[in-house]
């Protein structure tokens, strides 16, 4: 008796960000982009608090190989407020520079790529302070 088993790959992708601090990442969305040259849009979604509204970033990709990898640098706290915890992040294509303001929404964009996102750092406040 044969047993036909399928090996599928499966890329999971997690990034790492400190509050407070600037923050570089790469990641591979060359690999699955469709356009050239793109502007990239991230939608950061807290996992466990999901009445709060999804938090938008445009990121540049600042790689000299970026048909290698993609580099972002992300200053938390100015580039966006993240509270510490777990989120899901999304990443859209876009052929036109993205502005994110109040009207920002990714419905007409083109999803390349979904991960895990953890947010860390020195605790605000404490019970010993």
């Amino acid at each position: 008796m044969f047993l036909n088993v399928k090996v599928l790959k499966v890329n999971i992708v997690m990034i790492y960000i400190d509050k407070g601090e600037i923050n570089t990442f790469a990641l591979t969305l060359s690999e699955v982009t469709t356009l050239v040259n793109p502007y990239y849009l991230f939608v950061f979604e807290g996992e466990y608090n999901t009445a709060v509204e999804p938090i938008y970033w445009a990121g540049t990709d600042t790689s000299n190989w970026p048909t290698r990898y993609n580099l972002f640098t992300l200053e938390e706290g100015i580039d966006v407020e993240l509270t510490k915890g777990q989120y899901k992040y999304s990443v859209y294509e876009s052929p036109t520079a993205i502005i994110v303001d109040e009207n920002t929404n990714e419905t007409e964009l083109n999803l390349i790529e979904e991960g895990r996102m953890v947010v860390a750092g020195v605790a605000v406040s404490s019970i010993y302070d």
